[in-house]
């Protein structure tokens, strides 16, 4: 049996605490780390946002890497690919490159970061109502994603914007999935008002694999946990 180190980075709005259930039920198989950013649950022990060093969370022959990466911390992960030759395998969840698809483009950026600085408060329980935006489970997940938001991931105003500003710069450096190298699969939600599915042209190189994962929007851990884990085993394993 092969030794796998699965490395989870989490998004923009909430630390590694997301991939909580998903660590308990990997770690019977699997060696699973999900370091934190710079301003979230652990940062004393981290670097800045952005400049997190992953080869230390990277494990050596005969150890098999894979990044698995949402949102923010997808890319995140997209740009260590290009960085680093160990990492043989990568899997975004709900993340993007620059499309004229996506919401998410430098002036809503921008414009989120103003808001940020007016009322972070307010600025936040919007973008938890988009995460949630069309699920199927939209009202039980925005209020649980509210409730965790203030209890687990209160982050301040100046790591966030920072974080937004970090989004930019990887935008100019992921210009879109074909720069990815290696064995890659991307799950979208199919309610993702953020990132939809039909930001994601067909790859052409047979090194990307697409899952759309019906009924789930943005924020995928709370109703589509089971989901997530199947599609992740299947792929690690495959």
């Amino acid at each position: 049996m092969k030794k796998v180190n699965l490395v989870f980075l989490h998004g923009w709005l909430f630390d590694s605490s997301i991939w909580d259930d998903l660590k308990t039920d990997l770690e019977k198989n699997f060696h699973v780390k999900s370091p934190d950013f710079s301003g979230y649950k652990h940062y004393k022990e981290k670097i800045t946002s952005g400049e997190l060093n992953i080869e230390d969370y990277l494990e050596n022959e005969p150890w098999e890497n894979i990044l698995i990466g949402y949102s923010f911390g997808g890319m995140m992960c997209a740009r260590f690919t290009l960085e680093n030759k160990t990492i043989s395998k990568l899997i975004l969840i709900n993340s993007c490159f620059p499309s004229n698809y996506t919401e998410i483009n430098n002036q809503e950026i921008d414009n989120l970061i103003l808001d940020l600085d007016a009322d972070k408060n307010e600025t936040i329980k919007r973008f938890i109502y988009k995460c949630c935006k069309d699920s199927i489970t939209q009202k039980k997940d925005f209020k649980n994603l509210v409730d965790l938001q203030t209890k687990y991931s209160n982050i301040d105003k100046e790591t966030l914007i920072k974080g937004l500003i970090d989004i930019k710069k990887l935008r100019e450096i992921l210009v879109n999935e074909h720069c990815i190298g290696i064995d890659t699969l991307i799950i979208q939600g199919e309610h993702d008002s953020f990132f939809p599915p039909r930001t994601f042209e067909v790859n052409s190189s047979n090194n990307i694999q697409y899952k759309v994962v019906k009924g789930m929007a943005h924020y995928p851990f709370l109703s589509f946990h089971n989901e997530i884990k199947k599609e992740i085993i299947k792929f690690v394993e495959d």
